[in-house]
């Protein structure tokens, strides 16, 4: 099992829990021996709490979880509908602060997003005050109006924020692309 693959298990526990180890089996794309195990080892380590009705993150893994998040520089992550801006209804944001680099491209993220199963990515930048789309910085005002006032009330970013939107077939694929995606800025 990968970091991105564990990172995703845990947020889409917290996020759907409890859940059951066949859903999450097919909604992370694991086999079913590979995500029983998975569970042993986070019901062992008191991260994780398994019962009849599925898994769900104890409170301990709810803020081991928050502070790998932080650490990753990730403050939020929301679902997205289809818009101007995203091609599918399977989409999610992840919000990450200060993660803008000039130069940046989106290239290499959408890149990670697709390895990990997602349709693609948009990356989002924050420069000043708007919301923009590098290399060419194209505003999303302009762009998509109701998903820049939508990402700003939500998310509530501001300068050299990043907001990664991953997209797919399914909300498991695109939170898988969109984490791989800031995964990636932590490597740069």
């Amino acid at each position: 099992m990968t970091p991105l693959q564990l990172l995703n298990a845990l947020v889409l526990v917290e996020r759907e829990g409890p859940v059951g180890r066949r859903a999450l089996s097919e909604t992370l794309q694991l086999n079913d021996g590979v995500v029983r195990g998975l569970l042993e080892r986070l019901a062992a380590s008191k991260m994780a709490l398994v019962t009849v009705k599925g898994v769900q993150l104890s409170k301990m893994g709810k803020e081991s979880l928050r502070k790998l998040l932080r650490q990753l520089s990730i403050k939020k992550i929301i679902s997205l509908e289809q818009s101007d801006l995203v091609p599918t209804n399977s989409a999610m944001g992840v919000h990450a602060t200060k993660l803008y680099r000039p130069g940046m491209t989106g290239i290499v993220q959408r890149d990670e997003a697709i390895k990990a199963g997602a349709e693609g990515s948009i990356t989002v930048a924050v420069l000043g005050k708007k919301l923009v789309i590098p290399p060419d910085n194209k505003s999303i005002a302009e762009l998509a109006p109701k998903e820049n006032a939508r990402l700003r009330s939500e998310l509530e970013p501001t300068d050299k924020d990043l907001i990664i939107i991953g997209f797919g077939k399914d909300p498991g694929r695109a939170l898988a692309g969109a984490l791989a995606a800031v995964l990636s800025l932590q490597k740069a």
